[in-house]
């Protein structure tokens, strides 16, 4: 994996624009080696689950991953990439000293018919308490406008958590979506990345994307930190998704990342 560098660490400014707009794109990136694993990694996970949407490998950095199993042996070569020391130094930054990783989602939407993700913030999700997380999301593929990049509305997490709807739409990746009143669009902007570019998020930051119409493929890879002075609260009960998914956190295994204070978390292991 890539050596850590100093041009990994985030400047003051960039540290005050990741508080101020709620995400920096670093100048630190994956290297060209790190890409082509994960394309490799994308492929044997995609092949190995010809039953799920590609839309929707949750948790493929543990066996067996989450929600819906995954088949497969790939998955330390996503734990390796959400645990690398480029991007654990800029955690360190954001989160603190001690980090855990609690889970991974791969958004691979193949070219024509790849899902639109509605305008969400992950708080509405998550069984964090309080709720504090860092989201990194990494370009695998070239994500463009065309194909259904990232989008943002930047500042959108100053305001913290606001109400959540239903959404029925076909053809999406998610079932919930910020409540129309709620959502200023014509604020959003594109994140387009090259591969092994990543952004970085705040846990009420409002994103989504468009469905990828395009003839090319968009693989995006994002992973979740949370500060160890956070509870990973697993008496949250299970749910079934719109997707039909078993959602459910008793037994899911968190990772620390950075330091060795678990704080009060179980089923922690060490990186």
């Amino acid at each position: 994996m890539t050596a850590p560098t100093e041009t990994a660490l985030l400047s003051p400014d960039e540290i005050d624009a990741y508080h101020r707009d709620g995400y920096i794109i670093p100048r630190w990136r994956f290297s060209p080696e790190d890409v082509g694993r994960m394309l490799n990694a994308v492929e044997r996970v995609i092949a190995s689950n010809p039953d799920h949407r590609p839309e929707r490998l949750v948790c493929p950095h543990i066996p067996g991953g989450a929600t819906k199993p995954i088949a497969g042996e790939h998955h330390a070569d996503f734990l390796s990439f959400g645990t690398t020391v480029g991007l654990t130094s800029i955690l360190r930054q954001l989160v603190g000293p001690d980090v855990l990783m609690w889970g991974s989602q791969l958004f691979c939407k193949p070219a024509s018919i790849g899902m639109a993700i509605p305008w969400h913030q992950d708080g509405d999700y998550w069984p964090i308490r309080p709720l504090a997380n860092v989201s990194a999301w990494i370009a695998i593929d070239p994500a463009t406008r065309e194909n259904g990049c990232l989008r943002i509305i930047p500042g959108s997490h100053r305001d913290g958590l606001a109400p959540h709807v239903q959404d029925n739409r076909q053809n999406i990746a998610l079932d919930q979506t910020v409540a129309p009143e709620h959502l200023d669009e014509a604020r959003a902007i594109d994140l387009e990345l090259e591969p092994g570019q990543l952004a970085l998020f705040d846990v009420y930051l409002m994103h989504g994307s468009n469905a990828n119409t395009s003839g090319k493929r968009r693989a995006g890879q994002v992973y979740r930190y949370m500060p160890s002075t956070s509870l990973f609260d697993r008496s949250m009960p299970d749910k079934v998704n719109a997707s039909g998914h078993q959602v459910k956190y008793q037994k899911r295994p968190v990772f620390q990342v950075l330091g060795t204070d678990p704080g009060a978390n179980t089923l922690v292991r060490q990186i």
